[in-house]
Parts: C-alpha cells; structure tokens; sequence
C-alpha cells in the first residue's frame, strides 16, 4: 500500500513537471503495464474532489443529479483508454498508448483539484457567483491545454498533430456527457 501511495506522490509530481515543461518528468512514471493499471488509481482522488464539487453545487442551491454525474465520471475513465487507443493507432504511434494514458490518468488530478478548489472558494464565499462563472468558462480552455500538453509530450507528435489528437477524447467526452444527460435527467416542464 505505501508502495502505491509512493508511486502516486511520483506520478501527480511527474505530472505537475510535464504540465509546467519542466524536464525530467518520465522519470517518474512506470510506463509498463504494471503503471498502467496502477494509474487507474487516480480514480480515488478523482473521486475526493467529485465529492467535493457535488457537495459545493449542492451548497451553491444547484446540485446536478447525482447518478448523471457518476454514470459520466464512470464513462470518462472507459472513455479516455478507447479514444486514445484509437488516436494512436490512427497517428502511427501504438508504443506511445501506454505513456499517454498513465501520463492523462495522473494529469487529470490536477485538473480535478482545480475544479474541487474552485467549488470549496465558492462555498466558503471567497469567490462569487460571477467570479466561479468566470473562472469555468476559462476552465474550458485551460482543461483543453493540458490535455494537448500531455498528448504533446507522451504522444512525441508535432504540436497541431497532438492539438487534433487530444481533441479526440475531449469531443467524445462532451458528446457522452450530453448523451448521458439527456438519458438519466427528466426534461425540466416549461
């Protein structure tokens, strides 16, 4: 168990250096298949700050439905693996699969912690209304950029490549998303 909360301090370290372009970030990572797997552990503190959000939305008097936002937080972490399998194929670059999603895995807990820090200074009143509104719209952006950092980097493609192949989850995930809540949230009467 220390071993695994070892290799996550690494791998959340490792992710942090990738995303700030500061070198020697694979050191941190195992990138066989052992550190694949393992790197669907990211879930659990994935799952802390989803906590999080939901309790602030529900605070803030806006709470999504609870099975929609877990059926799409299940979907995310299935959906990643395929897209990405497909994008390497399709860009030539199967040996770099593996790298990719243990480097997204990990880089996406930094974007969660984001997201859950945001809701707690919402919550607490740091932040308002409009400043949250604000801050989510530019998340948009930001969640865009570092899913085309980590592509950059594992992915070892030129820049406008990794731009479009990092596109390829993100525009699935969207499409589920809205899949997803049109199947498990009643139309609102009006």
């Amino acid at each position: 168990m220390i071993r695994l909360i070892a290799e996550a301090y690494l791998a959340l370290d490792g992710a942090l250096k990738a995303l700030t372009f500061k070198p020697g970030w694979e050191a941190e990572f195992d990138v066989s298949m052992t550190g694949f797997w393992h790197s669907f552990l990211a879930i659990i503190p994935a799952s802390l700050c989803l906590a999080i959000i939901y309790v602030g939305a529900a605070h803030a008097g806006s709470p999504p439905p609870l099975g929609a936002l877990i059926t799409i937080f299940a979907v995310s972490w299935v959906l990643f693996p395929g897209a990405a399998a497909i994008v390497s194929v399709v860009l030539g670059v199967k040996d770099r699969f593996v790298p990719w999603v243990i480097l997204h895995n990990w880089t996406v807990i930094w974007l969660w912690m984001f997201l859950a820090g945001m809701s707690l200074l919402r919550t607490s009143g740091l932040a308002g209304q409009d400043l949250y509104e604000f801050v989510m719209f530019l998340y948009i952006y930001l969640r865009f950029l570092v899913h085309w950092r980590v592509a950059y980097v594992s992915l070892g493609v030129p820049t406008i490549t990794s731009a479009l192949g990092a596109a390829v989850p993100l525009v699935m995930s969207y499409i589920a998303q809205v899949l997803v809540y049109q199947a498990l949230v009643p139309a609102s009467a009006g």
